[in-house]
């Protein structure tokens, strides 16, 4: 059904709300208003044609998909705060919008046309990540004080069992060596334990302080020696780490340091008490950005407690025979999210962990307020 209503499309032509209309199966651009080819940085050219051979890049990006589906469904469709890559001559501009393709339909609920309209939020978007953020920072603030105030309680058990061990041999002088042996492997795994609980808070609270810098790491070298110090720290650890394909990243390498000794260690730690431990460390290059992949046989984790990982002192509930404070995988993701990237875990109770590190690119996520 052609569009004939010209009282309608004077209207839409004056509108500052981005409008367009397809008219049939094919998407052809029947109608577009000043702020819609405004918006796609375009002009009255594209008429006639095509939407995927107009916008081969949003063909890309899903958006021909979803009209497709609206049009055979009849099923309109609605999105905010949606990334889109803008191109414009040389330039390429990543914006964000609210849109709307709504289907037009018949009295047979057949499609005779999708009506799209768009608003850019950008600006509405850079606004809210910088609140996000700011919230994010207080969060991280929170979970610091939080560990500060439980920090002492934390300390006592082990500094107890210390004390303890020392006055049990000063006063059993006459004791045999062996009983002697046992309290002084007590004492030092004590004295350990203070040690990680201590070292894992200054790490968060320096990773609090790190700023959020955009700066290419090659980690080709790095990895491997990374890989080394965490097997130093795991002598029990009879296993091997493969590594595949190592990818530069985006961020602070101290920051980006933290974050891989505590994913790698986790791998090795809980996979210590397997026969043949064998960790796998391999990057993958997404449109966005890199993937890295931590891939372990070790313990695993109930799938009922994935979610609960995260949070500060949150361990698995298989976890309790492996030392540690519950700090590092809430650090990684705390770290992971000042760079706009994300940690994601799958796992299975005795099979095993896989660890997904996404870190963005440089140019993406880039917002234009102009």
């Amino acid at each position: 059904m052609e569009i004939t209503n010209l009282n309608l499309l004077n209207a839409l032509d004056h509108s500052p709300l981005a409008t367009a209309i397809y008219d049939n199966s094919d998407l052809r651009i029947t109608y577009a208003n000043a702020a819609m080819l405004h918006m796609w940085r375009t002009g009255p050219e594209i008429l006639g044609q095509s939407f995927s051979e107009v916008f081969p890049g949003f063909t890309e990006e899903g958006f021909t998909s979803i009209l497709e589906k609206v049009w055979h469904s009849g099923i309109t469709y609605r999105a905010t705060d949606t990334p889109a890559v803008i191109i414009d001559g040389p330039n390429k501009d990543t914006r964000y919008f609210d849109f709307e393709y709504k289907a037009l339909v018949d009295q047979k609920g057949d499609t005779y046309a999708i009506l799209h309209t768009a608003t850019d939020v950008t600006k509405r978007q850079l606004t809210t990540r910088k609140l996000r953020l700011r919230e994010e920072q207080l969060s991280f603030n929170n979970d610091l004080e939080t560990l500060t105030h439980t920090l002492s309680h934390d300390l006592k058990n082990p500094l107890s069992i210390a004390k303890m061990g020392i006055g049990y041999l000063k006063n059993q002088k006459d004791v045999l060596t062996f009983h002697n042996l046992q309290w002084y492997d007590t004492i030092a795994q004590a004295l350990s334990n203070v040690e990680n609980i201590v070292n894992q808070t200054v790490q968060l609270s320096i990773a609090r302080s790190i700023a959020n810098v955009q700066e290419m790491n090659e980690l080709l070298e790095r990895m491997p020696t990374w890989c080394q110090e965490v097997k130093l720290l795991y002598p029990q650890f009879k296993g091997n780490i493969h590594l595949g394909l190592i990818l530069p990243v985006y961020g602070d390498i101290g920051a980006i340091y933290q974050i891989f000794v505590n994913t790698i260690s986790n791998a090795v730690k809980y996979s210590t008490c397997v026969a043949q431990p064998e960790i796998e460390i391999y990057s993958e290059q997404i449109d966005k950005g890199t993937v890295y992949f931590i891939k372990d046989n070790g313990i695993g984790i109930p799938e009922s407690e994935l979610d609960q990982i995260f949070c500060v002192h949150g361990r698995a509930s298989n976890a309790s025979r492996h030392q540690g404070t519950g700090i590092g995988l809430c650090l990684v993701k705390r770290l992971m999210e000042r760079y706009e990237g994300t940690i994601n875990i799958s796992s299975r109770e005795g099979k095993g962990t896989l660890v997904r590190l996404f870190f963005r690119n440089a140019t993406i996520g880039t917002l234009d307020t102009d």
